[in-house]
């Protein structure tokens, strides 16, 4: 399993190995008080300390993004929607294409990188925030854990971890994501956060349709793999037709458009903090190998891109078709090629990938430019001696 792979199957794979229990007589719980600790010797500190535990073993993984204004801006939008309890929330941005994020009981916030990506602005970020945050005020996780511990005397901690073992899910990193994970919950549990995520950022004065347009986006992500390996994160939640209509209900009722220049200024924010790690995401979410689905999602990430992001996004994207071979394929990555090296922000790779594309369509001088520039701009390439060689057979 590659190092960028474990993280991902820890968080998504385990919290998809947990039941999703019914929270029965836990239910009524009291929220979480900011500054609130369990009390000694209670089910609820056993649970606290599993999960310390585990977020100091996460704090040295390497997959763990470590730039400080990422980090800042994402905690700045978390604090807005957490009011009081900002000082009792730690986030962490992990490197893994799934869209994903949890908040583990005792405040780690886990946000995948796959998951912002996904988002179009801060709002949205806000109302992703907002629905996790709902699931530690509510205290959800120990209602699950509660549970869990009836239900099988040796479902501890290490039990947690371990669930998942037969396919790699091992380490803290388990226990904070399987524990706490967006797949992990009872849908009335996702239900009620999806309500409160909703209010918690709807009374920062962010966008109230940002969660229609969020998960409208994920139902056409959804549809695009059906026959396909299914996207966990819609294995465990509610029914993505009736999630996207609760959130429509809850946009209408709100009737409340912040100013418009405000939503531009949010939205700029969100670029602004991302595009240093645009090109390594679309990377990294090929390697996923769902390519209709990920061919839906850059291709309305492509739509929506700033013109400084046009030629990273139509590469990727044309990769995206050219590694799935299916009908006509070929045709749209040669297009999107193109397309990519006539902006500014082209990746190298893609001089690469059109002038093979131009030397498949028989014109030779433009395939040895391609190439050409494809080595000025990248002279370290790992291929270099490859592309060298097919210079060489192109010319005159």
């Amino acid at each position: 399993m590659t190092r960028l792979a474990r993280p991902l199957a820890l968080a998504v794979g385990l919290g998809l190995g947990i039941a999703a229990f019914a929270p029965g007589a836990d239910a009524a719980l009291r929220p979480m008080a900011p500054g609130e600790r369990p009390a000694a010797d209670s089910t609820e500190a056993e649970l606290w300390y599993g999960m310390d535990r585990a977020e100091q073993e996460l704090r040295g993984l390497p997959q763990v993004e470590r730039d400080a204004a990422l980090n800042a801006y994402l905690r700045d939008v978390l604090c807005r929607v957490a009011g009081p309890h900002c000082g009792d929330l730690r986030v962490y941005v992990v490197t893994a294409p799934e869209f994903n994020a949890s908040m583990a009981p005792n405040g780690a916030t886990l946000v995948f990188t796959g998951a912002l990506l996904r988002l179009r602005s801060e709002d949205e970020i806000a109302v992703l925030l907002g629905h996790e945050f709902a699931h530690y005020r509510q205290r959800h996780s120990l209602q699950q854990w509660r549970a869990s511990k009836r239900r099988s005397a040796t479902m501890g901690t290490v039990g947690l971890a371990t669930l998942g073992a037969g396919i790699g899910l091992v380490g803290g990193v388990a226990q904070l994501a399987g524990t706490a994970g967006l797949s992990g919950f009872s849908r009335e549990h996702e239900r009620e956060a999806d309500t409160l995520g909703f209010e918690f950022a709807a009374a920062q004065g962010y966008v109230p349709g940002a969660g229609l347009a969020l998960w409208e986006r994920l139902a056409r992500e959804e549809a695009a793999t059906i026959g396909r390996r299914r996207h966990p994160v819609f294995a465990s939640h509610p029914e993505t037709a009736a999630r996207v209509e609760a959130h429509r209900r809850m946009a209408t009722a709100a009737a409340v458009v912040p100013p418009l220049d405000l939503v531009a200024q949010r939205r700029e924010r969100y670029q602004t903090a991302i595009e240093p790690f645009l090109e390594g995401w679309l990377a990294d979410e090929l390697t996923r190998r769902r390519y209709a689905a990920s061919i839906q999602m850059i291709g309305e990430l492509h739509a929506d891109a700033p013109p400084a992001w046009r030629g990273r996004t139509a590469h990727y994207l044309g990769e995206a078709y050219r590694l799935r071979r299916g009908e006509g394929d070929a045709a749209k990555a040669a297009t999107l090629q193109a397309e990519a090296v006539a902006a500014p922000d082209a990746p190298p790779a893609a001089f690469r990938e059109h002038g093979y594309a131009l030397h498949a369509a028989g014109d030779a001088a433009g395939a040895r430019d391609a190439l050409a520039r494809y080595l000025h701009l990248r002279p370290d390439a790992p291929d270099r001696a490859f592309v060298e060689r097919d210079l060489e057979a192109l010319a005159p």
